[in-house]
């Protein structure tokens, strides 16, 4: 800049045009980075929704992982699919989500989501900036809420978390809790009565990480209808859809045509 206080006109064949001050020329470099950080946000979001459609098209459950910053997202993804994530004790340390597929212990396919740390007073710029990761959970079918059940603040932070839901629209959806960090001695006995179902586990050591598994699997049966037919032999192409949306259990070849038993979509159940 032409002086001290930056305020001086300044001019020349590829600078700043007669009569813009340097503080106009940064404000202007400033807004045009602005719009194309925008552009690029919303290059991401198109990529993320057809990610998305992809998935409901081939009905594979999504498993969102919200919860408060520093509650073991990360740690938990990278236990249940190997991930190999960073999973530091730092603030918003996962900024962009990190999406894995995993199978549940009945061969149910499931894909699982990370997503950016919550905090207190979210400035509501900050929503919309993260929007595009945090969008992840409004699309989910099951909010896997992590806690640090040993940070003395625990139900503190839980209000957070189902403060910035409400505040993306996030609501009708099955919870877990998952109360983390069982294997430190600060661990509270907290409660979660907002929850459908609360797990304690160690995402750190592994602990606990079947009974999370269950109860996910018990939520997902609950979401579907169990279907007990027998199909015709001309209809034999309803077996394929059958594995490809719902649970095939039982399999029969039989005279009057092919026994099955299996859980289905509601929207899939009439065979």
């Amino acid at each position: 800049g032409m002086g001290a206080s930056l305020s001086r006109q300044g001019g020349g064949i590829g600078t700043r045009g007669p009569g813009e001050t340097k503080l106009e020329s940064d404000r202007r470099h400033i807004r045009e980075r602005i719009n194309r950080l925008e552009q690029e946000l919303k290059q991401v979001r198109q990529v993320r929704a057809v990610q998305r459609e992809r998935r409901m098209k081939n009905s594979v459950p999504v498993v969102a992982i919200v919860g408060y910053t520093n509650a073991g997202k990360s740690t938990l993804l990278n236990q249940l699919t190997g991930a190999g994530i960073p999973a530091n004790n730092r603030l918003f340390d996962t900024l962009d989500t990190t999406s894995r597929k995993i199978e549940l212990p009945d061969g149910q396919p499931l894909v699982l989501t990370d997503t950016v740390g919550f905090i207190r007073k979210l400035p509501h710029h900050l929503i919309n900036a993260f929007r595009s990761t945090l969008e992840e959970a409004k699309y989910a079918d099951i909010i896997l809420h992590m806690v640090d059940a040993a940070n003395p603040k625990a139900y503190q932070q839980m209000h957070v978390v189902y403060e910035t839901l409400q505040r993306l629209e996030i609501k009708d959806k099955p919870i877990v809790t998952v109360f983390n960090k069982q294997d430190l001695s600060g661990a509270e006995q907290i409660k979660d009565l907002k929850a459908d179902k609360t797990v304690k586990v160690s995402a750190k050591y592994g602990n606990g990480i079947k009974i999370l598994l269950d109860a996910i699997e018990e939520i997902l049966k609950e979401q579907k209808v169990y279907v007990e037919k027998v199909l015709p032999y001309t209809a034999a192409g309803k077996l394929q859809e059958i594995r490809k949306y719902g649970q095939l259990l039982e399999e029969d070849y039989r005279a009057e045509g092919i026994f099955v038993r299996a859980y289905m979509p509601r929207e899939r159940a009439n065979l």
